[in-house]
């Protein structure tokens, strides 16, 4: 019976030759040359990158170009590596960095300070890919999909300081206070007459440190008040906590905006809002100016449903998706007339009921969350004279009220808009949790390493800029981007040339300014 045979390796005391040129280890169609071709071509100094022109005559060692900095992070996040030891580590032994870094091994200080001082810079390096998918024709412009996602910040649940939190710490520690000061009186009396025992030096200690305590939260809810928050960590003044179905969160609530061609986030934005409802126009705005279209369908869940943002939307020509509620009502009992039987007339502001009654406005609108609504009543003896009362009003009712919101024609239109295009809905899952699900489950990035709004939204740029820059990668492929790289590094040299030569032909000053009157 002959042996199996298995694969053996080499002998590792023997002598090898590696390539002489870090180039032959990296292939033509490797991504990282598209990484290299594309931050090579970015204009480090107008997006506002820090130490981009240190100076001649500095002391000590010079500063690492950003360029190689921005290099890394982009490398490392398209990899799943985010950490700056991680970073630092793979730039000391991973060959596709030593080729992309030129050799360069920056340490996980200076990698993290890039990231925490640059965060603006990041932002404006995310919209001019943007502004490059729409100049390569990469978005439909015609549908795109909100929604938003919590992410867990770089600060705990326990810091949080709310008023529910703080006045029950409060009150546990007063009843403490008065447990333990009858304690200390209580020993007083035993020994009346006696030094002090080192049991009522430790209760001593213990009323002192109490009060301390005590004072340190009286001065937390204090600063809570003055504040004008209902919650605030010290960790991080920015996140908040945040619920939802269950789930309770300190940190951040991430938005996008996805297009339905192919999957690109046109818009994103990281804010503390506790939840969706003020944030469909201004998401949707954002991509609109992003497309730089007339007009845009977006779809988005029940979350982001509001009256006022429907108004907005409809105000700049964006058409939104919502799965709006029926007009009918959950409190209707069978049998009763819903409100879908109550007919709206406009030019007359009233309604008319199923048996040609009106119920017009009654009293002053209430104002509610930024907008108002408006009572609508019938009037009595109509309903006393009413063969269908009982369908409409209960036992003790005299008369029927309807509440009319400010904007609920843009409501009810975004309800027909839904009702004549069902499939709408069905495609927001597909087209905007995607980015979402890669981001968590695939990268595994649920949380933020930095603290503080504005350099979270730094991180978040660097996280959806890797996922736009993998799938353009997937859709164009490494060589034709290498290619788009070039002819818009080629287009840029001309472009600076000329406006030397414009400004040698035509300088600034009297000259130019006699040339423009003498045209005139």
């Amino acid at each position: 019976m002959s042996q199996r045979r298995y694969k053996s390796g080499i002998d590792r005391s023997q002598e090898t030759l590696f390539p002489p040129r870090l180039e032959d280890y990296i292939s033509e169609h490797n991504p990282v040359r598209a990484i290299d071709a594309y931050i090579a071509g970015l204009d480090m100094e107008a997006l506002g990158f820090t130490h981009n022109a240190p100076g001649r005559h500095q002391a000590g060692q010079p500063a690492y170009a950003p360029q190689m900095l921005l290099k890394l992070y982009l490398y490392g996040y398209l990899n799943r590596l985010r950490s700056s030891r991680t970073l630092e580590r793979e730039s000391q032994r991973n060959v596709e960095l030593m080729w992309l870094l030129e050799g360069l091994q920056p340490s996980y200080k200076t990698i993290a300070d890039f990231r925490k001082n640059n965060a603006q810079a990041l932002r404006r390096t995310q919209a001019q890919f943007i502004v490059l998918c729409r100049a390569l024709g990469l978005f439909g412009g015609q549908l795109v999909a909100v929604d938003g996602s919590f992410f867990k910040g770089n600060v705990s649940q326990k810091s949080f300081r709310t008023h529910r939190k703080l006045t029950a710490q409060m009150a546990k520690l007063e009843q403490e206070l008065v447990q333990w000061h009858q304690a200390l009186d209580a020993a007083d009396r035993e020994e009346a007459g006696e030094p002090a025992s080192r049991e009522e030096r430790d209760l001593a200690e213990k009323l002192d440190a109490l009060r301390e305590a005590l004072k340190e939260k009286t001065e937390a809810l204090a600063d809570l008040k003055q504040r004008g928050k209902s919650q605030h960590s010290p960790v991080d003044e920015d996140a908040r906590l945040l619920s939802k179905r269950g789930q309770r969160v300190a940190g951040f609530n991430v938005q996008i905006v996805t297009d339905a061609q192919h999957k690109l986030i046109v818009a994103d934005e990281v804010t503390n809002e506790p939840n969706d409802l003020n944030l469909l126009h201004p998401m949707s705005a954002q991509a609109k100016a992003a497309l730089g279209v007339e007009t845009l369908e977006v779809v988005a869940d029940a979350g982001y449903l509001s009256s006022v943002q429907c108004h907005r939307c409809h105000e700049e020509e964006i058409y939104p998706y919502l799965p709006v509620p029926s007009a009918r009502g959950r409190t209707v009992a069978p049998g009763r007339l819903s409100r879908e039987a109550f007919v709206y007339e406009p030019e007359h502001d009233r309604y008319r009921c199923p048996e040609g009654y009106y119920l017009i406005a009654s009293s002053k609108p209430k104002e509610q969350a930024g907008h108002w609504t408006q009572r609508y009543r019938s009037r009595r003896r109509d309903c006393c004279d009413c063969v269908r009362r009982a369908e409409c009003l209960t036992a003790k009712g005299q008369v029927r009220e309807i509440w009319r919101d400010q904007y609920e024609a843009d409501t009810e239109a975004v309800r027909q808009r839904v009702m004549a295009h069902p499939e709408r809905l069905a495609q927001r899952s597909e087209l905007v949790e995607h980015p979402f699900g890669t981001l968590k489950r695939r990268a595994g990035w649920d949380h933020f390493l930095v603290r503080g709004l504005e350099k979270v939204r730094g991180e978040w740029s660097l996280m959806a800029w890797a996922y736009n820059f993998s799938r353009v990668l997937n859709l164009l492929g490494v060589k034709q981007f290498r290619e788009i790289c070039q002819r818009l590094a080629e287009l840029l040299a001309c472009i600076a040339h000329l406006l030397v030569l414009s400004a040698c032909r035509f300088p600034l000053g009297s000259t130019w300014r006699l040339q423009v009157g003498n045209s005139r």
